[in-house]
């Protein structure tokens, strides 16, 4: 399942330990990484995205989900790029891009006090126990959300994506050990679903709309 989650921190560099401890489950096969970004919320209530990492660009849709997400959080206070780049540029206030709804972004919004940071991930996890044991080891305030479905021309790039990422989790079978295999081979089999399931609803939306024949 695709989730957005949100960590809490008192302190930045707590969050870039969990920020580590995602990319090592990733690493494990237990969920799969698509993006991270680490933002602090200033005494003057600015957001700042300091740190941002698309874990493989080729199996994400470039960081849209939670460029949007940011973007709403910065509010009308406004968004501080900060040693992020251009991951954010094109960060807007939009709900439907974030893919989250607006009681979400507002519960982040509540929970992220001046002074704190959030590590903000967008995930691919079956069950939330490993990633809430990691971030619940680091005293984390922990929020997710299933990502919401998208347009027809973002339902394309999310296609594109699980193919990406369905060819790096084979190819990690293929190199695997036998320990790591069933893993792999429960989220191979859940993506492959996914992907077939993406297909279905694209297909669907386009038959209920297409003219009838003469």
């Amino acid at each position: 399942m695709e989730r957005m989650v949100v960590a809490i921190f008192s302190d930045e560099n707590t969050a870039y330990q969990a920020a580590q401890a995602l990319r090592d489950l990733d690493e494990a096969s237990e969920i799969a990484l698509d993006t991270e970004a680490v933002v602090t919320k200033g005494r003057d209530g600015a957001v700042t995205v300091v740190n941002a990492r698309v874990a493989d660009p080729q199996a994400t849709m470039g960081g849209a989900a939670i460029g949007s997400m940011i973007g709403l959080l910065g509010g009308p206070v406004g968004l501080a790029i900060g040693a992020a780049g251009g991951f954010v540029l094109g960060a807007i206030a939009d709900t439907t891009r974030a893919r989250v709804d607006r009681d979400f972004v507002r519960d982040v919004s509540n929970e992220l006090g001046r002074g704190k940071t959030a590590l903000v991930a967008e995930i691919d996890e079956d069950i939330p126990d490993a990633v809430d044991a990691r971030m619940s080891a680091l005293g984390a305030s922990v929020l997710r959300r299933n990502l919401q479905d998208v347009t027809d021309i973002e339902s394309g790039k999310e296609i594109d994506a699980i193919k990406a990422r369905l060819e790096r989790m084979r190819a990690r079978y293929a190199a695997g050990r036998a320990e790591r295999r069933s893993r792999l081979e429960a989220r191979i089999e859940a993506l492959d679903k996914r992907l077939h399931d993406k297909l279905d609803r694209v297909k669907h939306r386009h038959d209920k709309v297409a003219p009838p024949a003469s």
